[in-house]
């Protein structure tokens, strides 16, 4: 990817998170990176082939940081229960967010009209990835936890995790941090108090 274009994508990101899809024209991207609007279509065909292309960028890029602390020398030797803790303060730790999962949180939340099944599919794709290491986790955790005859009960615990952290990221919006620290800590406990509980 040469110069302009990386410029054109750090930009729209950063418009496409503070104004949003539709509150964003090409002209004010062209605008902020320094060039003109026709030269914007030497890189991209149109304003929402460029919004796809960053929600495809960054969420490779959320998967592959959650990945790497995964199978990072931090995790290594950790227990099931601390390797899910380190997940879930990777999904909850909104003051942390880069610039890509801020606008990906928003394009969640807020999906620009006309490219709502688009965003789903790749947003869906993305999360059976961490569903999938999801169950494998939990699994391992029933076990260490003793819990002598688990239930099927992954899909209903994945679904709970996600329900949680978005939930929480809702939150976030709301509470000063002290008190979203504290529901933080009260939604850990509660998730792996039911995740022991077993069948």
């Amino acid at each position: 990817m040469n110069d302009t274009a990386l410029r054109i994508k750090q930009t729209a990101l950063r418009l496409f998170t503070e104004y949003g899809f539709e509150g964003t024209s090409l002209s004010d991207i062209a605008q902020s990176v320094g060039i003109k609007t026709p030269s914007i279509y030497a890189h991209y065909k149109s304003k929402e082939q460029l919004f796809i292309r960053l929600v495809e960028d960054v969420i490779t890029e959320e998967r592959d940081k959650w990945l790497q602390i995964m199978d990072g020398e931090d995790a290594r030797g950790r227990s099931a229960k601390e390797r899910l803790r380190m997940l879930f303060d990777f999904f909850t730790d909104f003051t942390g967010m880069s610039a890509g999962q801020s606008f990906l949180k928003r394009t969640m939340l807020v999906p620009p009209r006309g490219l709502e099944e688009r965003i789903r599919a790749d947003i869906i794709a993305y999360e059976e990835t961490l569903s999938s290491f999801l169950r494998g986790l939990l699994r391992e955790a029933e076990a260490e936890a003793g819990v002598e005859k688990p239930a099927d009960r992954g899909e209903q615990q994945i679904a709970v995790f996600y329900a949680l952290i978005d939930g929480l990221l809702v939150e976030f919006q709301l509470y000063d941090a002290a008190t979203h620290r504290k529901r933080i800590e009260a939604v850990w406990d509660w998730l792996w108090e039911g995740i022991t509980r077993g069948g």
